[in-house]
């Protein structure tokens, strides 16, 4: 097997790691997804905003805490504040 040969079998195995990593995060984003809606609805019955700044910036500090890499602590957090904003978006979700 030629160095190209064998790098490109390298590449094919790693991309398809990737796919089955980006697998296994979308079913923990939906795990996490179910978990924020249960909290949304906990949070409408007790007449609670659906944003708690404190609580997200906790939540943030303790992720980003132990980063060690290969992203760094602030890409790491970029990815939280994402999901936070978007799991918001499920407090303003019509009951069912």
């Amino acid at each position: 097997m030629s160095p190209t040969d064998s790098n490109t079998a390298a590449l094919a195995s790693w991309r398809e790691r990737i796919d089955a990593l980006n697998h296994e995060l979308l079913a923990l984003l939906e795990v996490r997804g179910r978990a924020v809606e249960s909290i949304m609805e906990l949070k409408r019955n007790l007449e609670v905003g659906v944003h708690d700044p404190n609580r997200e910036a906790a939540m943030l500090a303790e992720i980003t805490r132990d980063v060690t890499g290969p992203y760094s602590s602030s890409q790491i957090a970029r990815v939280f504040r994402a999901i936070f904003e978007i799991s918001r978006e499920l407090g303003h979700k019509p009951r069912s």
